[in-house]
């Protein structure tokens, strides 16, 4: 796997989403490997949910590269946009958790309109 400089865009946007993820882990009382978890946990069940008939298709998406990515990068943002905004602020555990639970949520970004609309372009090029 090819290195990727941290002068690179790529690598300060990855440097960039390692610290978001670290103050998530810090504010849930979260380990990385809890965050990475509950991640790929939606990762699957979203999938699954939109190929629950069409076992050849799940697989293309399930180990896409460019799906991952996008699921990867969508999750980064609805951290830093979403729940950095203001949990950093807020000093309730349990409000904090329920809403990034929420926010994350595969039943619900099924029915966010602006979510589907990027996944349905994604598809466009797998």
């Amino acid at each position: 796997m090819k290195t990727i400089s941290p002068n690179t865009h790529i690598g300060k946007i990855r440097t960039e989403q390692r610290s978001d993820m670290s103050q998530v882990c810090n504010i849930l009382g979260w380990t990385p490997e809890q965050y990475c978890r509950y991640q790929f946990k939606q990762y699957c069940a979203f999938v699954e949910a939109l190929s629950t008939d069409w076992p050849k298709i799940r697989e293309q998406i399930l180990y896409s590269p460019v799906f991952r990515g996008f699921w990867n990068n969508e999750w980064a943002n609805r951290d830093k946009y979403e729940f950095l905004s203001f949990a950093p602020d807020n000093a309730d555990h349990s409000y904090n958790l329920s809403e990034y639970l929420f926010i994350h949520d595969h039943e619900r970004l099924l029915e966010e309109d602006q979510f589907m609309i990027k996944y349905n372009n994604i598809l466009k090029i797998l």
